[in-house]
């Protein structure tokens, strides 16, 4: 199983934080952007959404649910960073990566990542 890297710009709604995220997945997927939400209220703080994007089967474009990493900046002191699947935000479990990144692993299609 070869994996393939693919790079989704940010929104930039978050002043002097860096959006795009790289998500590696076998490379019989790939990656694409999608439509940014608005923000989310959940547990008394607001969400805000600063990147979304799929991952399909490029040999028929349908989504799919597989394992795959992403990475992005790290989140500033005091701010959490948030998947939204299953109709309401869950808190991402990260792990450092390097030079300011953290990655984590997720196995749902399509999920806007976002910061609160």
């Amino acid at each position: 199983m070869a994996n393939e890297k693919f790079k989704i710009k940010g929104n930039k709604k978050i002043p002097d934080y860096d959006s795009e995220v790289e998500i590696d997945v076998d490379n019989k997927y790939e990656a694409y952007s999608k439509d940014v939400p608005e923000p989310t209220q959940y547990a008394g703080i607001t969400i805000i959404w600063f990147n979304a994007f799929g991952v399909r089967e490029k040999s028929n474009h349908k989504d799919a649910d597989v394992t795959y990493k992403v990475t992005l900046q790290a989140a500033p002191a005091g701010k959490k960073l948030f998947a939204l699947y299953d109709g309401e935000p869950h808190e991402l479990t990260t792990e450092d990566d390097s030079h300011g990144k953290v990655k984590f692993t997720l196995n749902v299609g399509d999920p806007p990542i976002g910061m609160g």
